[in-house]
């Protein structure tokens, strides 16, 4: 009996008729509800598993450099390399690199030219431009920018781990960095190898943590971080009780504030100027991030479904603390659900990156061509995040 690969063959055929480069169906299995239109010439399939109806790889990306890669609904961009591992409904933009073993899951936002080294897994995250990870690191829920270029970038050594989940299965985020970041004029942040970052955490522009810290408290910018190995004892630890709150629910408050300036940025200015290839990519990038937007607001759900229930608190005031975050929490989600509707980003600056998009150049080119309009567009990001903080600061008062 003749082999039966389900039309594989069929397909790989079809594919390098059009000018992708597909080692052969030896090494390549493409899914019958992949759309082959998507898959451009001069992408180059190695090895790999290909599936989704979402699916996209751009011209010059390389799937499968370090061994098998399983893609599924991913938007792979121009010149973009992905070595051995799993990748699932993310969006990585132009020229990222992830050099293997990865564990790219569902959410996940890589902008242009961020290089992630081996065995990275990350979920529900978004890496602004030309950020840089090292190799075994689990970095789930978080929003990380900061620097100027891939000469001056942030970094996350390697061996460092984000701790989203706590003892009592609440599962947090954390902000590194701030909005400033998406224009490459700031200061990087710096994570040491083997940092455990304990969160939800804010972690300042130009901060850096020592190799080997443990960091459980907000990093102000411009700060250095070490903490002393030590451990502590706590009898009779109750699991299932609740001190206060509040700094954690302003931390993931100003995270979803970040996530939804971000969308402003994409909505407002990345896709109205961006060729038609690079707009698709944009649309789902901004679909991403308004779901990491939206699991911290489900996730602070669950807990205030918890403190309705009447969990123990720590003291009575600790139990005052919780009775005010139930009664705020339907003016405090409404807020954040909101599709944010800010002023028009800045006219000076949208006009110089317009005009340098139509003439060709990418978006990490445009960004310093308009850099000297580019303090403008900074305050109307930050404004974005301002106006939302003093709107939950008044609700929480």
């Amino acid at each position: 009996m003749a082999f039966d690969d389900g039309g594989n063959r069929a397909r790989v055929a079809s594919l390098q008729r059009r000018g992708v480069d597909v080692w052969g169906p030896e090494r390549v299995y493409v899914s019958p509800d992949v759309n082959l239109d998507a898959i451009e010439a001069t992408a180059v399939i190695r090895q790999a598993t290909l599936s989704g109806k979402d699916l996209s790889i751009a011209a010059g990306a390389v799937i499968g450099t370090s061994g098998h890669a399983e893609v599924s609904d991913c938007q792979i961009g121009p010149n973009a390399e992905l070595g051995a591992g799993l990748y699932q409904g993310a969006t990585l933009l132009n020229g990222v690199k992830v050099r293997g073993f990865a564990e790219i899951r569902p959410e996940t936002l890589l902008e242009e030219e961020v290089d992630v080294a081996h065995s990275v897994a990350l979920k529900n995250t978004t890496f602004t431009a030309c950020c840089v990870a090292g190799s075994l690191i689990n970095f789930c829920d978080l929003f990380l920018t900061g620097g100027t270029s891939r000469k001056d970038h942030t970094e996350i050594g390697s061996g460092a781990i984000h701790y989203n989940f706590d003892p009592r299965g609440d599962k947090w985020g954390s902000l590194l960095g701030s909005i400033r970041g998406v224009l490459l004029r700031s200061d990087p942040v710096f994570i040491g190898g083997t940092c455990g970052l304990v969160g939800p955490l804010e972690v300042g522009l130009g901060a850096v943590t020592a190799a080997n810290c443990t960091i459980r408290r907000d990093v102000p910018a411009n700060t250095l971080v070490s903490t002393a190995d030590r451990a502590v004892s706590i009898p009779n630890f109750d699991r299932t009780s609740y001190g206060s709150l509040r700094r954690q629910f302003r931390v993931t408050v100003k995270l979803v504030a970040t996530l939804r300036a971000l969308e402003a940025w994409y909505e407002l200015v990345r896709l109205p100027h961006a060729p038609p290839r690079e707009g698709h990519l944009y649309e789902f990038a901004l679909k991403r991030v308004g779901v990491q937007a939206q699991e911290r607001i489900d996730r602070l759900a669950k807990i205030i479904a918890k403190l309705e229930a009447g969990v123990r608190a720590s003291s009575s005031w600790i139990q005052a603390d919780h009775r005010q975050l139930v009664q705020a929490w339907p003016n405090l989600r409404s807020t954040l659900q909101q599709p944010v509707k800010p002023q028009l980003p800045p006219t000076r600056f949208t006009q110089a990156y317009a005009e340098a998009r139509a003439s060709g150049q990418g978006h990490l080119a445009a960004l310093k061509t308009a850099d000297a309009c580019a303090a403008e567009a900074e305050d109307w990001l930050e404004g974005i995040v301002d106006r939302t903080m003093h709107t939950v600061d008044a609700i929480l008062t």
